[in-house]
């Protein structure tokens, strides 16, 4: 019979119409609607190596940080603390210290302090070391990992620093 058409075809691309029109929907509701939205941090990452000039005697210096965030929620996140702890993991040759030295407290340097709503950006801060080189005849150095906690209005993150920072001394 020309020209009839079933009814369960017509229901069937009516509802696969339909499916497809609300994940179009829901896929354009997204950024606005805040389903799936998030803040995160990844890529913690700080300066791989300090050469401890000689002579020095708790020279003070800064090792540099980079942490990536995205805000894909919808109100800016502000940055309320961020904090570090640090470990000596490993030595070589005359190191002079302790070998399970651990440290860390509150990071006041860091920018930004705040991320924009469907923005990303980078949070650079520094964290204060110091050295004494006295001279060591062999080449000598400390590994140091990293683990950064952030407490911000989105909630408290922990996200470990994905390389060392390396200690190294000049000898004499």
């Amino acid at each position: 019979m020309a020209g009839l058409y079933n009814y369960r075809d017509v229901s069937r691309f009516a509802r696969g119409a339909f499916a497809a029109a609300l994940v179009i929907a829901m896929g354009a509701c997204v950024p606005f609607c805040g389903i799936g939205a998030k803040f995160s941090l990844s890529t913690a990452r700080v300066d791989s190596e300090y050469k401890c000039p000689y002579p020095s005697n708790e020279a003070p210096y800064d090792v540099r940080g980079s942490i990536d965030a995205d805000n894909s929620t919808t109100s800016a996140v502000t940055i309320k603390s961020m904090s570090e702890q640090d470990e000596l993991v490993s030595t070589a040759g005359e190191w002079n210290g302790p070998k399970t030295a651990k440290a860390g407290g509150p990071i006041a340097t860091f920018s930004p302090k705040s991320i924009a709503s469907g923005a990303s950006s980078i949070i650079k801060f520094t964290i204060g070391f110091s050295c004494t080189n006295s001279g060591p005849a062999v080449t000598t150095y400390g590994e140091f990992t990293f683990k950064f906690t952030l407490v911000t209005t989105a909630g408290t993150y922990k996200i470990d620093a994905g390389n060392r920072h390396r200690l190294s001394f000049a000898t004499a």
